[in-house]
């Protein structure tokens, strides 16, 4: 098979598993289903709870560590749902092939609050996170419970739980090397 043909083979099954997608949302996950109101919940109130209660003084560092999160998050989760390891089967919007209620809104602010309050109360990060992780896993077994979430190839809530821990230390070694570059750069001229 040739390198063209193949792409075109790609593109059509692409093609399909959209049609399917959107097949599955128009009769499953439209705005009549209480799943798609149970995203639009998981997507405005995190957002709105985070508007209140994020430190001012340290916005742009928490919204940096949080931002940094969410983007390991989406990589993961896009992996993790095309090897179907894990599927969240009712989207906000069915072309995004990620849960932005979860990826983009509720699991990386639950690792800022968690980073927030590490930073703000001088309390380890890492102790911090192993607790604020339980409440993720624990919003996940809700998801999984409720059919949000499905879980395959032995994927289960203990490795939901690692997996928090690990992206939570990776965007917290990414926003403190940022710091380090930012405290850095106040004596080096770049250009």
């Amino acid at each position: 098979m040739s390198k063209v043909s193949m792409i075109k083979d790609i593109d059509r099954y692409d093609d399909k598993i959209m049609d399917l997608t959107l097949e599955f949302w128009r009769s499953f996950g439209h705005f009549g289903t209480w799943q798609f109101w149970a995203n639009v919940f998981f997507f405005v109130i995190p957002l709105a709870l985070t508007l209140i209660f994020i430190d001012r003084k340290r916005i742009f560092q928490i919204s940096f560590f949080g931002y940094t999160y969410h983007m390991f998050l989406v990589y993961l989760d896009i992996y993790f749902t095309r090897n179907n390891i894990w599927d969240h089967p009712y989207h906000l919007i069915p072309y995004v092939p990620v849960s932005i209620p979860v990826d983009g809104v509720l699991v990386p602010i639950i690792f800022m609050a968690a980073y927030q309050y590490s930073i703000r109360h001088n309390r380890n990060f890492y102790l911090v996170t192993l607790l604020f992780a339980v409440v993720g896993t624990l919003t996940a077994a809700g998801w999984e419970q409720f059919g949000l979430l499905i879980l395959y190839k032995g994927m289960n809530l203990f490795h939901i739980y690692l997996l928090q821990i690990s992206l939570a230390i990776l965007a917290y070694w990414g926003t403190n090397a940022f710091l380090y570059l930012q405290s850095r750069g106040k004596d080096i001229n770049p250009i």
